[in-house]
């Protein structure tokens, strides 16, 4: 089956054309997907709204039984994993991404329950779900007996509502009263109720955290839209945008690139082919499953966790990509710290608008050697970005972050390229050969102007040769 690009409109309103447009005999295998996704924020903490256009007034995709959209969200990498976040397929034009506050009433904890045999000896039970929270404070940690509810059956076969001890919502631990307590009320000191065996029972209802949009400033999230159809030659099945045609959106994309803009960020593209430098970034984590090593009292991971690379997220990095940087404007020195000597190499640099960098990324040159990107400013205009301007710390060698794994290297896809158009590989080693040079004099190296260099030096080569010989011809 011939692939034909979905003439779908990137941020700089052009279609993706590394593809050859469909003919006119419509080909249903895919519809287009919607134009003119946004991603802005409700001015509310923990919420981002996701607005399209309708898929349903393309032309091309008359003829198509749109059953809705589905909405694919990707945090702290705008190349993914993209994961579904809907349901059911949108039918309408908006979509709010919001952090889940999930209620859990009644859950039965019984076999979580143990009884520690410590000086104060202590009874305790585990919530099924974690981290335990305060209901409506935006996915905010809960250490407060009031936000759980206990009830404990001590073999009499009722259930009575009895106040935790101690609530630990990071690992979802509740502590039950173990110790005879003074009731104000009464007047009397009330023996502990506590669900000893047999017929021991205890079940909890609390709040946890299902998912949390973070509303702070390292945070990026990435959404993509599809369109999906009924399949027209199966009514039992359905057809979908594929997502590696889209373009990702995020709130950093407050206004679209105009062509005046583009036409800057491609001379800017062509400076840094002419005098930048290839690297390979990796994006930091600051989402996702926590690291066996994280501790949850200091809010960090052991500095030489090889799981996390010390960031408290499981693998740490997404990466590498292939980039262009500037040149440095820094000097190097070396200088006695407390650990001993440092190299102090600080850059000050900036790239193009892909990808999306931030603080404590890592950037690794050519020669391995590793630098971490300290504050990013985003250069634009009315909310668009057009370069990212930053500066990089060099790392020594000792760190963790060269254990970081390099398996090759992706180049930034035309699905995010500014300008639709597909890039080389930015970073990967490139060892240029002319077949007219000869190898002993050929200059090889792994820019773009290097090639460029090279084919001049043989055409200079060529002349010269051809020259030499007209003038023997003519003596």
């Amino acid at each position: 089956m011939p692939v034909y690009h979905s003439g779908k409109l990137s941020q700089t309103d052009r279609p993706d054309f590394n593809y050859p447009l469909r003919p006119q005999t419509r080909d249903l295998t895919v519809p287009f997907a919607p134009r003119n996704i946004l991603v802005t924020s409700p001015y509310a903490v923990g919420k981002l709204d996701v607005r399209w256009d309708n898929p349903r007034v393309i032309p091309q995709n008359s003829g198509l039984q749109i059953l809705g959209c589905n909405v694919y969200r990707s945090t702290d990498a705008q190349f993914g994993p993209y994961e579904k976040i809907n349901d059911t397929p949108v039918t309408v034009l908006f979509y709010r991404d919001e952090t889940k506050e999930q209620v859990v009433v009644d859950e039965d904890a019984t076999r979580t329950l143990r009884y520690d045999l410590e000086p104060d000896g202590r009874w305790k039970v585990w919530a099924q779900h974690k981290p335990l929270i305060h209901p409506n404070s935006n996915g905010q940690t809960s250490t407060s007996i009031h936000d759980v509810k206990v009830e404990i059956d001590d073999g009499d076969g009722t259930f009575l509502e009895v106040p935790a001890f101690a609530v630990n919502g990071v690992t979802g631990e509740i502590q039950l009263i173990s110790a005879p307590s003074y009731n104000q009320e009464l007047q009397q000191v009330i023996p502990p109720r506590l669900p000893r065996q047999p017929g021991g029972r205890v079940r909890i209802s609390y709040y946890y955290l299902r998912y949390s949009v973070l509303t702070v400033l390292n945070q990026r999230t990435f959404y993509k839209v599809t369109t999906v159809a009924v399949d027209p030659h199966d009514a039992s099945k359905t057809i979908e945008t594929p997502i590696d045609e889209i373009s990702d959106r995020s709130a950093f994309d407050i206004d679209m690139i105009d062509w005046v803009w583009r036409e800057a960020i491609k001379r800017n593209m062509w400076i840094l082919e002419q005098g930048g430098e290839r690297v390979k970034v990796f994006v930091r984590k600051w989402m996702g499953p926590k690291c066996p090593s994280y501790q949850y009292n200091y809010a960090q991971s052991h500095n030489d966790c090889r799981l996390c690379m010390g960031t408290g997220i499981v693998d740490g990095y997404e990466g590498p990509y292939d980039i262009l940087i500037a040149p440095p404007e820094t000097e190097k020195s070396v200088e006695l710290a407390d650990m001993g000597l440092h190299i102090r190499y600080d850059w000050a640099a900036w790239t193009g608008c892909y990808p999306l960098l931030n603080a404590r990324d890592v950037v690794i040159r050519g020669n391995n050697e590793r630098y971490v990107v300290g504050p990013v400013n985003p250069q634009g205009s009315r909310g668009a970005i057009y370069q990212q301007h930053f500066t990089m710390s060099y790392i020594d060698q000792g760190d963790i972050r060269y254990q970081i794994p390099i398996d090759g290297g992706q180049t930034v896809p035309a699905a995010w390229d500014a300008f639709r158009q597909a890039q080389p590989t930015e970073a990967s080693p490139v060892i240029n050969d002319k077949p007219t040079v000869p190898a002993e004099r050929q200059i090889r190296g792994r820019t773009v102007t290097f090639e460029n260099i090279t084919w001049i030096f043989a055409l200079a080569f060529i002349t010269a040769k051809a020259l030499s010989l007209m003038s023997s011809w003519l003596t």
